[in-house]
């Protein structure tokens, strides 16, 4: 199984990140996830230009977008962006987008909230055209470009690859379609992924893709004992996913009921406690869904800098190599 690390963002000055991404690339992490968000403090906004500062300053690991919120952009900025990024960093992005769901963000851009699916359907499909083909032609319900070619082109051929978050059945389908993998979003549990697996598999089978790739982001956090973990991170995490999750309807995941507690939270949903306890979360969440790549973010607003190392520290010390073994 490959690992992947989402960075501090927002918490720390860039040079930190860029600092982080470069210990994780020394410690044997594959990938580097940025996300995307706007209006956010906690979270920088422009994934793919984070992305070629991070490639200027790494040589080997993968550079992923967890994700780019595709329908507020153009896809032929998209595919000319991602390209550069792709040759700056010697073919080591992969290019994962969604379809967002804050209605803040979409207001900002001026885009409406109820075209983001069917602007992702269409920007994606032009997505590998505008990365395969020269001399472009497309007129479509939101995108139109005339003989367009992407120059340079990404250095993967034949394009970089795409991975897709998504949750609604429509989604799925379309994640199944037109992705190379199946970006599993971190605030649902196991329970409610397991179902949204099998329809993925079921309709990458009906594709001809066989059963797909299945990538999990998970919120992890690691202590000397399940307690510490507890004491640390449990407040800041409930206070992260009330905030930044349970605000708006959502298709699969549901806040528990009653009162919300880390326990409740926590349980098949956030890798938290001691690193053997960590270890079995992990690997339960890989034997029930067959994942190949999981991407790590070990920090929310409010949990100290220092424990989020430590927990990185202890993650790459004990846990990492186990699950490699």
């Amino acid at each position: 199984m490959k690992i992947g690390l989402s960075p501090l963002q927002g918490q720390a000055s860039f040079d930190e990140t860029l600092r982080e991404c470069e210990r994780a690339e020394a410690a044997g992490f594959d990938s580097i996830w940025l996300g995307e968000h706007h209006n956010n403090p906690v979270l920088y906004p422009a994934p793919l230009i984070g992305l070629a500062a991070v490639a200027s300053r790494t040589r080997s690991i993968r550079l992923g977008t967890g994700v780019l919120l595709l329908p507020l952009y153009h896809p032929m900025m998209v595919a000319e962006e991602g390209a550069m990024v792709d040759m700056i960093s010697g073919g080591r992005l992969i290019l994962g987008v969604g379809a967002g769901y804050a209605p803040e963000e979409f207001a900002a851009f001026g885009t409406s909230l109820k075209e983001r699916g069917s602007r992702l359907e269409e920007s994606a499909a032009l997505l590998h055209r505008l990365w395969t083909e020269e001399n472009v032609t497309h007129h479509g319900r939101h995108y139109h470009v005339a003989d367009a070619t992407v120059a340079p082109r990404p250095v993967q051929r034949p394009r970089p690859p795409i991975w897709f978050g998504a949750w609604a059945e429509p989604a799925i389908r379309r994640a199944a379609r037109l992705g190379d993998a199946w970006f599993v979003g971190p605030s649902a549990s196991l329970a409610e992924i397991a179902p949204c697996a099998e329809l993925y598999r079921k309709a990458c089978g009906e594709t001809g893709k066989g059963e797909g790739e299945v990538a999990l982001f998970r919120y992890v956090f690691l202590a000397n004992s399940t307690n510490e973990a507890i004491s640390a991170a449990g407040g800041p995490f409930i206070q992260a996913f009330e905030r930044m999750y349970f605000r708006w309807p959502h298709p699969v995941v549901k806040r528990p009921t009653g009162e919300l507690t880390i326990e409740r939270l926590a349980e098949d949903r956030i890798i938290l406690g001691d690193p053997g306890t960590c270890l079995e979360g992990i690997t339960r969440f890989q034997r029930a869904l067959g994942i190949k790549h999981l991407v790590c973010r070990f920090s929310v607003p409010g949990i100290p800098r220092e424990a989020c190392q430590r927990s990185l520290d202890l993650f790459t010390r004990e846990v990492m190599p186990a699950l490699r073994a």
